[in-house]
């Protein structure tokens, strides 16, 4: 896909998704959070992510920082977003079905929504659904940087996983102690404490 077509692709999905949103009356509660953590974590990600592959591996700072840029880049695309965006349509296609499959529906999808039945369960079944992304994201980018490691012919020090594991526990530590401290109330209130 050439560079004018992704240009296209991603100006109707931030035009038709907002669009979505606002005649439902809510969104998907997932993709608020990733969101968010794309907007506002993203700094840390790469920097701590960077630091641990610097530590871990023999690579110097820059091309650590290239890859871990690209390989959070996609894992952002795919999975960050790409994965509640995709449940969120799901979840939007599922919400005209007959009562009680719409709230079912709405429920597994986290859409939060004025009157939306089941809000006490959204923030759990977030949690487990961030979790998911948590696992998926590791599969992830544990698959891509193999590939730029095969590419460059590059032989760490450490293997994949290992540093994928190293580097997720202590971006994702910072990224779960940042929301608490942003969205704490609004955690707290979701899981019912």
């Amino acid at each position: 896909m050439n560079l004018i077509n992704r240009k296209k692709l991603l100006l109707i999905f931030l035009l038709v998704f907002p669009l979505a949103s606002y005649a439902n009356g809510g969104g998907p509660l997932l993709l608020f959070i990733s969101g968010s953590v794309f907007l506002y974590g993203q700094v840390w990600i790469l920097a701590s992510e960077t630091f641990i592959y610097c530590k871990c591996t023999d690579l110097d700072p820059v091309t650590a920082f290239k890859q871990v840029f690209l390989v959070n880049l996609g894992s952002t695309i795919v999975v960050g977003l790409g994965f509640p965006f995709i449940l969120a349509i799901v979840t939007a296609l599922a919400m005209s079905l007959p009562e009680p499959f719409k709230d079912y529906a709405s429920l597994m999808g986290t859409w939060a929504y004025e009157g939306a039945p089941h809000t006490d369960l959204l923030g759990p079944l977030s949690l487990i659904w961030l979790t998911v992304t948590f696992i998926l994201t590791i599969i992830y980018e544990r698959w891509h940087l193999s590939k730029l490691w095969l590419k460059a012919n590059y032989q760490g020090s450490i293997t994949i996983s290992g540093l994928m594991v190293r580097a997720h526990v202590v971006s994702y530590t910072g990224l779960l102690l940042m929301s608490i401290y942003m969205w704490g109330g609004m955690i707290g209130a979701l899981l019912g404490m």
